[in-house]
C-alpha cells in the first residue's frame, strides 16, 4: 500500500473532494487543476487509485509534492464503489464531493455547493452540470437538474416532492455534495460493483435526507465521449444496473413509508433500465440483458405491471408491453424505425421552419428598403 501525507493540514476541512482513479491519465492532470483552483481552499483532496497499471499515481504524486492538499491511496483492482468507500472512511471534511477523473469544475463549484449547504443545513447540495467534448464542444441540459420540478422552497425533503422524488435529479454523484455526518448516520454506502455503484448511494441518500438544497448554476462539465469511461464499457458490467436497482428497491422497502414514493422509485427504474439496454455496445450483452428483463427482472422491481397512469410518459408504457410481444432484435428493429421516423419529422420541420424564416427576412429587408424610401421622400 503507497499513501502520500507530506504537510497534511492540521486544521479540520470544510470539504473532501473524493476521485476514484483508474487508467486516467489521458484526462487526470487536467482534473485535478481544476480541483486544485477552487476557490474554497478549505479543502483536501483524496485520490484512490484503484489498480491503475498507467502513470496516473505518478501524475497524482507529483502534483501532491506542489500542493499538500492532495493525498493518494492505492488498493488492488477493485471498482470505483469500493475506492469511494475507502475514499470515505479517510474523509475528515464536514462535506463530502466524489468527482471523477475525467471531468471538469467551475473555480467555485466546491464554494458555491458549500455556502449553500452550510447556510440551508442541507444533507445533500444539488448543482446543474454542462456536458462538454474533446473537441470543445459545451452543451447545457437540464438533464442532470430539472429545476422545473422543484419545490417552491429553498430547502426540502422527499414529502416536498412527492412524485417527483427520483426524478427532479439524475443518479450521478458529481453534482452533488454531501453531509458526511449525514452520510455515516444514516449507514449510506457505495454497492462494490462494477457499474452503477452510485444509484443505490444517490437514491438512498435523497430518501433519507431532511434537508436539500440547490445551486441552479451548472458547475460541473461533465465530459461524454469518454470510451474509456464506464459508460464506454457498459456491455462489459450488463447487470450492474439492474442489481444496482433491485438493491434500492429492497433498501426503500424497508421504510413504512416507501408506498408514497414507490410511483417515483417505478418510473426512475424503468427510465435506468431502458438507459441501461441503449448504452450496450454489444449485441450480445444487450439480448441477455433484454431477455432477463423480460422473464424476470422487470417483475423484480415491481414494474412488469404498471399501470399506464403510473407512468410519466406514453413512451414508457409502450415499449414494456411491446417488450412482452417482440424478441430483443425485432424490438432493436422496431426502435431504430422509430427514431428514424423521428429524426424525418424533425428533418421536416427544420425544413418549414427554415422557409418560414427565409420569407420572414426577406419581407423584412422590404420593409426596411419601404422605410427609406419614405424617410428620404423618394417614393
Amino acid at each position: 500500500m503507497r499513501k502520500t501525507e507530506e504537510n497534511k493540514m492540521e486544521k479540520i476541512p470544510a470539504v473532501s473532494v473524493i476521485i476514484p482513479v483508474y487508467n486516467a491519465q489521458k484526462y487526470l492532470e487536467q482534473m485535478l487543476e481544476s480541483v486544485m483552483r477552487q476557490s474554497l481552499k478549505e479543502i483536501e483532496i483524496i485520490c484512490i487509485d484503484d489498480g491503475s497499471t498507467d502513470r496516473s499515481a505518478d501524475i497524482i504524486q507529483s502534483l501532491g509534492k506542489k500542493d499538500s492538499r492532495i493525498s493518494l491511496f492505492t488498493q488492488e483492482n477493485l471498482n470505483a464503489g469500493a475506492a469511494r468507500n475507502r475514499g470515505l472512511l479517510k474523509a475528515r471534511g464536514e462535506y463530502v464531493l466524489f468527482w471523477d477523473a475525467d471531468d471538469r469544475f467551475r473555480e467555485k463549484a466546491t464554494e458555491l455547493l458549500y455556502r449553500k449547504a452550510k447556510s440551508s443545513g442541507a444533507d445533500v447540495c444539488v448543482c446543474g452540470v454542462c456536458e462538454f467534448t474533446d473537441e470543445g464542444k459545451v452543451y447545457e441540459t437540464d438533464g442532470y437538474l430539472k429545476t422545473d420540478l422543484l419545490p417552491e422552497k429553498e430547502v426540502f425533503q422527499k414529502y416536498d416532492l412527492g412524485d417527483h422524488l427520483f426524478d427532479f435529479a439524475s443518479n450521478v454523484l458529481w453534482n452533488k455534495m454531501f453531509r458526511r455526518e449525514f452520510l455515516a448516520r444514516s449507514g449510506i454506502s457505495f454497492q462494490e460493483i462494477r457499474q452503477a455503484n452510485d444509484t443505490a448511494f444517490v437514491m438512498l441518500s435523497m430518501y433519507r435526507a431532511e434537508a436539500v438544497t440547490c445551486v441552479r448554476q451548472m458547475l460541473v462539465y461533465h465530459r461524454v465521449n469518454n470510451p474509456e469511461s464506464l459508460t464506454g464499457r457498459a456491455s462489459d458490467t450488463f447487470p450492474c444496473p439492474y442489481e444496482s436497482y433491485l438493491y434500492t428497491f429492497r433498501k426503500l422497502k424497508e421504510d413504512p413509508d416507501f408506498p408514497m414514493f414507490q410511483k417515483s422509485f417505478r418510473n426512475k427504474a424503468v427510465l435506468g433500465m431502458f438507459r441501461a439496454l441503449n448504452i450496450q455496445t454489444s449485441f450480445e450483452a444487450y439480448v441477455q440483458l433484454y431477455q432477463f428483463l423480460k422473464e424476470e427482472g422487470f417483475e423484480a422491481l415491481g414494474i412488469h405491471q404498471c399501470p399506464r397512469e403510473e407512468l410519466m410518459e406514453e413512451w414508457m408504457y409502450r415499449d414494456l408491453e411491446l417488450m412482452k410481444e417482440l424478441s430483443a432484435g425485432d424490438f432493436l428493429i422496431h426502435k431504430a424505425n422509430e427514431r428514424r421516423w423521428d429524426r424525418d419529422q424533425l428533418k421536416y420541420t427544420l425544413r418549414r421552419v427554415r422557409r418560414r424564416l427565409s420569407f420572414l427576412l426577406t419581407w423584412n429587408q422590404r420593409m426596411k428598403k419601404i422605410r427609406g424610401l419614405l424617410g428620404t421622400g423618394h417614393f
